[in-house]
């Protein structure tokens, strides 16, 4: 009787075979009706079979299934399933072409597998050729595949024989007999005849390495044998020996002093392989992603590198090539693996890990457009953890091209201005209140005063004055744009631009121009992308000025502070308002009247001017300008956000006034206010994703471990999520830390999991910023002994109140053994605790009738999600039986959000 295993693969096979042409491949569900089994059991079945090579499946959702010996019979019938398989994630399975899993194939290797794919088809043996690096850069794995791609051809059918003619050099002799192969008593010890490798090579391929190597006598009877394909073994007079083996030779060395004009004359095709230096960026990566996945699969761990190391990496001068960059990366792991083998989880790695006689590149080398790198060795895949920043800035990128495509072609251009003003608004707020990443003052700095100078040419064109907090705003754009950039193709681009420069040419001359002159001090990788984000703010800040009688200026001390000020109130004011003059802290009144002299060329010295001043010696500038301003001058000192408002608006109005001056100086005046101590009762509050029973018990375990010293309080989930700190929890307490299975994103209140509680590393850092002198080293290390003790499933399971807790760890370890099956997965020990507490509660809940019914979205996490919620079902099956129970879908759908984000699920979404 077949097993079900071998009854899942049989039909794989025959429904792969019946397969329409339109069709994609065999879904799980489909062979679970057919057999009636799990489909959680046939997905298990189906995923070993993909992982072993027997099967392929497809990168859709639902995910399709084909049996590999099937679709290798017949590739062509299968054009709709080739378009839409994972290959590139499948250990072991290769295209038809073996050539697509060269990293680089279609781009700096693309000359030399066009040059060796033509060596190998040309009638009839092919043609021998000559491949040329440095060492390390692949010679002998791009051989084989020549040899691996004559196969699929259907041109070979023998071996691939290799020879390494430096591991000879010094015995010509016995390289000869080697190759040539040698009758008996050819030489001192040759008792017996051998055949050589050009015998055994033959109707295959024979690759001589380092093939300069190869004395001059040998390079004669190679060169024969090129000529007629026969040769004589070493001491042979008489017989002529034949063979058809084909021949590929590889070589480090650039001249040819070694080799006979004779010999190389034979060789038609010479390949020369470019280094790792020479190879993109993107091939870099690869390259290092790749060679990382073959040392997870050999120590069985998933392995997550930071994009330090991977800088590093693809940045380094490596003498050799890739052969040395799988040294490191072989040296770099088992140094992790010994910081960090007793640790669960995946293995991290970081720059101290890198082998001590790794040359580090230059502090300064940039990690633009490198994410870090998550390998999972159980789905042989790789990812790159995104980059929120730098998804937001070609979010951005598209809104701007589609605002622009229309903008450029409409008659009514009004409601699409608008709309590329709040785009430009929206930029402006993320580059300067949500971007986490901060630059160098003085880089900023020099930046902006870059753009100054070219925004003072403009002023006449434009109305952009040269001191206009554009400059600041531009900068900080500017240096969004280079840390995050990359080298992805962003689609119309160069379209929109075109289009942009012939219906705004003024403007968009300008934005190449700052382009330009940032060029001369930042490396920009796609210039074009600078050009599209630096029109979309020029643009919209220049239809924003309107005609205004008075001319103002906020000069204040420090760095930015007067950008700051204008930029805020301009924001608020919608319109340009405000030019901002920062100087140093040390800048004499004269250094401030030469720099608004250089602004005063740009304006009307006729109209009214104010200027909004901070204090101390800038207080004399009005005595000083006198002599260098025709109008009215007006000033301010004490500036403040709110006073630069008020009087905005009135500039705005064209009604300012001495009077109306004088009235705004007596209103804007400083106020007080003390505020008694805090007097609130310092708590820690306990929570849990999944119900009060988790939190409660995360509220005994850390009352026992802080000896009761702190008071201790539970809080829903859900409610804390939602309220945040509007909460009436914390009018009423002072919550210092918030413990729990997930976050509830309560800003100002430090957050601590499961995971980092039991993590002496982290847990006790945040205990002693939350109760600074509460804790000693002594007590932080009790601490964390009652910790790693109380979340072993026996103690979890002792806190349960009418279940048997015995019989209760059995039932929830094998409920998580079988999710851990379905999903092909090992979970770490802290995903482990977090799931054990879930089932325990939940389980004692439903006994008791009272399950937890409140799951966000439960029509649409049922809707999404049918595949996980059966998988969860068949694990908790027997437990229903035992307890005579029905787990609801709100109850899986907590422990999806467990799983969620720390467990690939994108098998069972």
């Amino acid at each position: 009787m077949l097993t079900n295993r071998k009854r899942v693969i049989q039909l794989l096979t025959v429904a792969s075979q019946q397969l329409k042409p339109d069709a994609i491949g065999v879904s799980a569900q489909f062979i679970s009706d057919k057999l009636d089994i799990q489909r959680s059991t046939v997905s298990l079945y189906l995923n070993e079979l993909v992982h072993n090579g027997e099967a392929l499946k497809t990168n859709t959702r639902p995910v399709y299934f084909v049996s590999r010996s099937t679709y290798d019979q017949n590739p062509e019938k299968f054009q709709e399933v080739t378009g839409t398989l994972a290959i590139s994630n499948q250990p072991g399975i290769t295209n038809k072409d073996p050539f697509r899993k060269l990293i680089g194939a279609d781009a700096s290797l693309k000359n030399v597998v066009n040059q060796i794919k033509s060596a190998v088809i040309y009638p009839p043996n092919g043609m021998p050729c000559l491949l040329v690096g440095d060492s390390g850069v692949g010679k002998s794995f791009i051989a084989k595949m020549a040899y691996e791609f004559a196969l699929t051809e259907g041109l070979v059918k023998g071996k691939f024989m290799v020879l390494n003619c430096a591991e000879y050099a010094n015995n010509p002799e016995l390289l000869s007999s080697m190759l040539f192969g040698h009758v008996r008593g050819a030489f001192t010890g040759a008792e017996t005849a051998r055949e050589g490798l050009l015998a055994s090579a033959k109707d295959g391929y024979l690759f001589l390495d380092e093939v300069h190597r190869l004395a001059p006598e040998s390079q004669e009877k190679l060169f024969q044998y090129m000529d007629k394909g026969s040769y004589r073994p070493l001491g042979e007079t008489k017989t002529v020996s034949h063979s058809n083996a084909r021949l590929i030779f590889a070589t480090t060395e650039k001249t040819n002093i070694d080799f006979l004009q004779t010999f190389l004359r034979r060789i038609p095709m010479v390949i020369q392989i470019p280094s790792f230096r020479s190879r993109t960026k993107q091939e870099k990566l690869n390259l290092v992603a790749s060679l990382f996945l073959n040392e997870a699969h050999l120590i069985n761990r998933n392995i997550d590198i930071n994009s330090e190391v991977t800088a590093q990496l693809i940045n380094a001068d490596l003498a050799g090539n890739v052969g040395k960059l799988q040294s490191i990366i072989k040296l770099t792991c088992a140094e992790a693996l010994l910081k960090k083998r007793k640790l669960g989880g995946p293995l991290q790695i970081k720059i101290t890990d890198l082998p001590a006689d790794f040359t580090l590149v230059d502090a300064a080398i940039t990690t633009k457009g490198i994410n870090p790198i998550k390998i999972d060795y159980h789905m042989s895949q790789i990812k790159e953890v995104v980059v929120r920043e730098r998804t937001r800035l070609f979010e951005f990128a598209n809104e701007i091209i589609s605002i622009s495509k229309k903008l450029a072609i409409s008659a009514d251009r009004k409601i699409y201005f608008d709309s590329t003003v709040r785009t430009a608004n929206r930029i402006a707020d993320f580059v300067s209140f949500d971007l986490k990443r901060p630059q160098a003052e003085s880089v900023l700095g020099f930046l902006e005063t870059t753009i100054k100078s070219v925004l003072s040419n403009f002023y006449l064109n434009f109305g952009v004055n040269r001191f206009n907090s554009n400059s600041h705003l531009l900068a900080l754009i500017v240096l969004y744009l280079n840390d995050f950039e990359d080298d992805r193709q962003v689609p119309e681009l160069k379209t929109t631009l075109l289009e942009t420069k012939q219906q705004f040419g003024q403007r968009y001359e300008l934005s190449e121009q700052i382009v330009q002159a940032i060029a001369n001090q930042l490396s920009l990788q796609n210039p074009d992308l600078y050009k599209l984000f630096i029109f979309n703010f020029i643009f919209a800040q220049k239809e924003q000025l309107i005609p205004i009688k008075t001319n103002a200026v906020i000069v204040t001390h420090g760095y930015s502070t007067a950008a700051s000020i204008a930029t805020t109130v301009n924001r608020l004011l919608n319109n340009s308002v405000y030019e901002a003059v920062d100087m140093p802290l040390d800048a004499s009144v004269d250094e401030v009247v030469t720099e608004l002299n250089r602004y005063f060329k740009t304006i009307n010295t006729e109209s009214d001017l104010l200027l909004l001043v901070d204090m101390g010696s800038l207080t004399r500038l009005e005595e000083m300008i006198k002599h260098h301003y025709e109008g009215k001058v007006m000033m301010m000192t004490n500036v403040s956000t709110a006073m630069a408002l008020s009087i905005g608006q009135k500039i705005l109005q064209n009604q300012l006034s001495d009077e109306t001056l004088a009235d705004i100086a007596s209103q804007v005046k400083p106020q007080m206010k003390v505020m008694s101590a805090n007097q609130k009762t310092k708590v820690i509050v306990t929570t849990c994703l999944t119900g009060v029973g988790g939190a409660k018990y995360l509220q005994q375990i850390v009352k026992q471990t802080t000896a009761d010293s702190i008071q201790v309080i539970t809080k829903d989930f859900h409610q804390l999520k939602e309220n945040g700190q509007q909460d009436p929890i914390f009018d009423r307490y002072n919550v210092k830390l918030i413990v729990g299975t997930d976050d509830p994103g309560v800003s100002g209140t430090p957050y601590l999991s499961v995971e980092e509680l039991i993590n002496p590393e982290i847990g006790n850092q945040v205990f002693m910023n939350a109760f600074p002198g509460m804790f000693n080293t002594q007590q932080l290390e009790t601490m964390n002994q009652i910790l790693v003790r109380a979340f072993t499933l026996d103690n979890i399971a002792s806190n349960i109140a009418v279940l048997n807790p015995q019989k209760t760890v059995v039932q929830v370890e094998q409920i998580v053994k079988i999710i851990e099956r379905s999903l092909a997965s090992k979970f770490d020990v802290y995903l482990r605790i977090s799931l054990y507490m879930h089932l325990c509660f939940m389980i004692e809940r439903i006994v008791q009738q009272e399950p937890n019914l409140d799951y966000h979205s439960l029509e649409q996490f049922q809707h999404n999600h049918q595949h996980f919620i059966q998988i969860v079902l068949d694990a908790l099956d027997e437990v229903q039986h035992y307890y005579q129970i029905t787990i609801p879908v709100s109850e899986i759908g907590f422990i999806y959000d467990i799983l969620k984000g720390r467990v690939d699920l994108s098998n069972v979404d």
